[in-house]
């Protein structure tokens, strides 16, 4: 797979393995803005991408 046919969860996904400080800074600033408008969905969605990375 080409890097243009990738999608952002699969990228997401192979930073988060990669790299552990991106990881917790990726976490931490969804926690941040877990109550701001939107916050909500933005955490979901990252629990949708941390189960496929459980995959």
């Amino acid at each position: 797979m080409n890097e243009a046919s990738r999608s952002h969860d699969q990228t997401v996904i192979e930073l988060l393995r990669e790299d552990s400080s991106f990881a917790d800074e990726y976490l931490s600033a969804a926690l941040d803005e877990a109550d701001e408008p939107g916050g909500r969905e933005a955490l979901l969605s990252l629990y949708a991408i941390l189960q496929k990375r459980n995959r």
